[in-house]
């Protein structure tokens, strides 16, 4: 009877996990086209755009690209913590008269604090070593001041839609069948011992049920030797950083020609591929992020990189998959849960180890190959526009990975994104700054639907094709120095670089530096400013 309910019930949420609809971008559902009250809606939404008003006030803002000064404001009431939850379920309703002047009320107090602390700040100093200047610290005031008067506090009030949302969690079907299908085998194999002790004696099952099981276990073993490998491999390599040495195939090609264009297909998809349809939750905030390449006077050519995010744990990873380029890449714990304040499991943990198995390869935010290739991906304040042609759809984040591994040079790394409609991910804006040995670098960018190469040996989070932000203090103190060194850099020099163009704030930071040796694929790391301790990583690493 049990093993027959478990399998009923881990067949019935199969159903229901494929039945579901698919979650619908908020955008699209609460701004391009008005609910009405009482619809029910299953929302796919952007943790950046959440805040927490106060006690179970939520709101999810939307801004218009075509207009950064007008923004539409949703109240959501919802008992969980809506920041830890990409997907949930809401009932629409009609807002009560009270609810605007709650909603700006509760956004002037969260800014009023931020200025008092920035008041506090200017009045008492800025500690030693802070990234921050005085004028920066002024502006931000400013900035805040802005914030907490009538004039925006009435924008805020007129922000707010007619309706609001009553939000509950998405029950997770997929995963609670994962575990009553595993649970049905489990008494299955109980059931039938039990039926063969009818007719056999104790001892003579026994040992038979010892010999089939390590039968079973020595065919699985063997059949998925790289994925245990993969998964052995991940280790703490230093402080905030791991390690693995992929040796599984991640079915790249397999990904390539899905036509994935947003990051829940390719979940989807490489939840089914590499998983088993074991469930991933993945989200990413907004960072910040900046990459230069310099030569050294020996002629070694360096592919430089910060990486600035909220707190968060790289991984280095080494991948030599048969017929492609090996490479050495980082990808962002965080973005599967593995890090930062929405930890939910560590990297090293049995299931950190299985999903890393299946996913960090396909996570990578920059890194290189033996050929003397590398490339980054940035984060953008623009809204890019993608043309949607004949050609074959994918992600950023694969586009990436099928650089690495099949791309020698610039010029390969552009006929790839050519070659496809190129979508972003998370519903965020992204460029990517490519590299190689030959000293020849780009920056790709999605320009009024179309794809632009601009050749320029530095980047941070701001449209290279168009120069409008040329002035911003991270990318003047790249191009300064390179400028007044002609491009000439020793690692150390390159390494000072990057420590000069970090970010330290109050919710973000640089998580780590890398200086990419393209000539003798050696990568120089090290985490959350701290220029004294230095890694080297090189294949060996990962034996």
């Amino acid at each position: 009877m049990l093993t027959a309910g478990a399998a009923a019930f881990s067949i019935y949420c199969k159903v229901k996990a494929d039945s579901i609809a698919k979650p619908v971008d908020a955008a699209d559902a609460l701004i391009r086209n008005t609910p009405s009250e009482g619809d029910v809606l299953y929302l796919r939404v952007d943790s950046d755009y959440v805040f927490n008003v106060a006690d179970d006030l939520w709101t999810w803002s939307y801004s218009y690209p075509e207009d950064e000064d007008r923004y539409v404001t949703v109240p959501v009431i919802a008992k969980c913590n809506l920041e830890d939850r990409t997907y949930f379920y809401a009932t629409v309703q009609a807002n009560d008269p009270g609810m605007p002047d709650r909603v700006a009320q509760g956004y002037r107090d969260y800014f009023q604090g931020s200025l008092d602390r920035l008041l506090a700040l200017k009045e008492n100093g800025l500690p030693e070593g802070s990234n921050t200047t005085p004028e920066k610290l002024d502006e931000f005031i400013a900035t805040m001041t802005e914030m907490v008067s009538d004039e925006t506090y009435e924008k805020d009030k007129a922000s707010v839609t007619s309706f609001t949302l009553i939000a509950k969690g998405a029950p997770n079907y997929a995963l609670t069948g994962y575990i009553s299908g595993v649970l049905a085998v489990l008494l299955g194999i109980v059931l039938l011992c039990a039926v063969l002790g009818i007719w056999i004696s104790g001892k003579k099952l026994a040992i038979g049920s010892l010999a089939f099981l390590l039968l079973v276990f020595a065919i699985g073993a063997f059949a998925l030797r790289k994925e245990i490998a993969t998964m052995a491999s991940i280790r703490q390599y230093a402080p905030g950083l791991y390690i693995c040495n992929v040796t599984n195939n991640y079915k790249l090609d397999e990904l390539l020609a899905t036509d994935i264009r947003d990051t829940d297909e390719l979940v989807e998809e490489a939840s089914k591929k590499l998983l088993g349809g074991f469930p991933v939750s993945v989200d990413a905030h907004h960072y910040g992020c900046s990459s230069f390449s310099c030569v050294t006077k020996d002629g070694d050519h360096l592919f430089c990189r910060n990486y600035d995010r909220l707190e968060t744990n790289g991984m280095v990873l080494y991948s030599a998959q048969e017929g492609s380029y090996a490479s050495i890449a980082v990808c962002d714990l965080s973005w599967v849960n593995m890090a930062g304040a929405d930890e939910v499991t560590a990297p090293d943990s049995f299931f950190g180890r299985l999903v890393l198995r299946g996913s960090c390869a396909l996570m990578s935010v920059d890194g290189f190959n033996d050929q003397g290739l590398g490339i980054s991906l940035l984060s953008l304040g623009y809204p890019e526009e993608r043309k949607d042609t004949d050609k074959p759809d994918t992600l950023e984040l694969l586009a990436i990975r099928a650089i690495l591994d099949k791309c020698a040079n610039v010029d390969e790394a552009a006929a790839f994104l050519s070659s496809y409609d190129v979508y972003s991910m998370f519903d965020k804006d992204f460029h990517l700054f490519i590299t190689d040995k030959s000293g020849k670098s780009v920056v790709a960018e999605w320009i009024d639907d179309e794809l632009t190469f601009t050749e320029i040996d530095h980047v941070t989070n701001y449209v290279i094709a168009t120069h409008q932000w040329d002035d911003e203090s991270r990318f003047v103190t790249l191009k300064d120095k390179l400028t007044e060194s002609d491009g000439v850099l020793s690692l150390d020099e390159a390494l000072d670089l990057l420590n000069a163009a970090a970010q330290q704030y109050e919710d973000i930071q640089t998580e780590w530096s890398c200086v990419y040796d393209l000539d003798n694929f050696v990568l120089y790391i090290y985490n959350d400013c701290d220029r004294d301790t230095v890694y080297t990583i090189t294949p060996e690493t990962f034996n």
